[in-house]
């Protein structure tokens, strides 16, 4: 992305490897974590969850390069926009 189409502030800047989308239209969150690295590769935790209610999290673990794409596609294409933590 060119710099004159970013935003001055990142007001939800990932913190220690952690990121958070949320999607009003599906009503859903999700989180972007990193996991401990093995000798070959590094991994991040996603984990989406309801919005509201007690519905059971999805948790997947992906490379940290298919995490990475997955989180510019959300933001690009599935109405998913950056959010402070929830949990």
């Amino acid at each position: 992305m060119p710099s004159k189409d970013r935003p001055l502030v990142d007001r939800h800047a990932p913190k220690d490897g952690e990121g958070w989308l949320l999607s009003t239209e599906q009503q859903k969150v999700c989180r972007f974590r990193n996991d401990m690295p093995t000798a070959h590769a590094k991994w991040v935790v996603v984990e989406t969850r309801p919005l509201r209610g007690s519905g059971q999290p999805v948790v997947r673990r992906m490379l940290r390069h298919n995490a990475i794409e997955a989180w510019e596609t959300m933001q690009k294409s599935g109405g998913w926009k950056r959010c402070p933590p929830r949990w």
